[in-house]
C-alpha cells in the first residue's frame, strides 16, 4: 500500500507542479503526518523534492527531473486509474497489454530501493479472477465497449437476450453510458434507442459490437454509480 501511495505521491507531483501536504493527504485519504513521513521517505532514497512555506507553498520536484510519466499516454493513466480501483482489463486484450507495458515504465522510474519491494511483492501475490467450477466467458469486445464509453460513441450491438423459457439474438443500437464491474462480472449502462429508454446489459452475452461514427452526450443529471444502485436494488426486489 505504501508503494502505492509514494507513487501516486511523485505522479502528483509532476502533474500539478506544486502540492501542499493537505491536498495530497486528501487526494490519497492519508493523514498529513503520513504525507510528511513519505517525503521524507522519497528525498532519503535520493528524489529531489523541494518544500516551500507560505500560503502559496507546498511540495514540488526540482526544476528539469522527472520521473518518466510523460511517456504514458491517455489511455495509460486511465488504464492504471481503473487497475487502482480493481477494474482490471480481460487478460490478452490491448487494455491489458497497455497496462503492463505502463506499469513497467514507471517501475523503470521508480528508486533502486523500491524495486525489491515491487519483486517481493509479484512473488508473494496473485489475482486470480478465474471461478472455481466453470471457466469465465470470454469478453471478445471489451476494448470496442470501453472506447465507445471514454469517447462517447454511439454501438451497433448484437445481444443475447434471455428469458426463463427462451434464448433470442437482438440487434440495437445504443449509447453507452458507462461499464460496472460486479463481482467480477462486467456490465454496460447504455440508452437503447429502440426502447428509448436505459438497459443493463451483461458483457458476457454481447455477440458483437462496432463503433457507429455518431457521438453523443450523456444527459448532465446522470450519475452511474446512483444509477447502478437503483438499478441493484429494483433488481433485487424481483428476483
Amino acid at each position: 500500500m505504501r508503494l502505492h501511495r509514494l507513487l501516486a505521491i511523485l505522479l502528483l507531483l509532476e502533474a500539478r507542479k506544486q502540492v501542499k501536504a493537505k491536498e495530497l493527504a486528501e487526494a490519497l485519504e492519508a493523514s498529513e503526518r503520513t504525507i510528511y513521513r513519505d517525503i521524507e521517505v522519497l528525498c532519503e532514497a535520493g528524489i529531489p523534492i523541494a518544500a516551500t512555506s507560505g500560503p502559496s507553498g507546498g511540495f514540488s520536484l526540482m526544476e528539469g527531473y522527472s520521473i518518466n510519466s510523460r511517456d504514458l499516454q491517455g489511455d495509460d493513466i486511465v488504464n492504471l486509474y481503473l487497475s487502482g480501483i480493481g477494474v482490471r482489463p480481460a487478460q490478452h486484450t490491448d487494455a491489458s497489454v497497455r497496462l503492463t507495458e505502463a506499469i513497467l515504465r514507471l517501475e523503470r522510474s521508480l528508486p533502486r530501493e523500491f524495486l525489491p519491494d515491487v519483486q517481493k511483492a509479484r512473488e508473494r501475490f496473485f489475482f486470480d479472477p478465474s471461478p472455481w467450477w466453470k471457466e469465465r466467458p470470454e469478453l471478445k469486445f471489451m476494448d470496442t465497449l470501453r472506447r465507445a464509453v471514454w469517447d462517447s460513441r454511439k454501438l451497433r450491438l448484437v445481444y443475447e437476450k434471455r428469458s426463463r423459457h427462451q434464448q433470442e439474438q437482438t440487434e440495437r443500437v445504443i449509447r453507452p453510458y458507462g461499464l460496472v464491474v460486479k463481482s467480477m462480472d462486467w456490465y454496460l449502462v447504455a440508452w437503447c434507442e429502440e426502447r428509448a429508454d436505459l438497459r443493463v446489459f451483461r458483457c458476457e452475452r454481447i455477440l458483437g459490437a462496432s463503433l457507429l461514427d455518431e457521438t453523443f452526450t450523456i444527459p448532465d443529471s446522470f450519475l452511474l454509480s446512483e444509477y447502478w444502485q437503483r438499478w441493484t436494488d429494483h433488481f433485487k426486489s424481483i428476483v
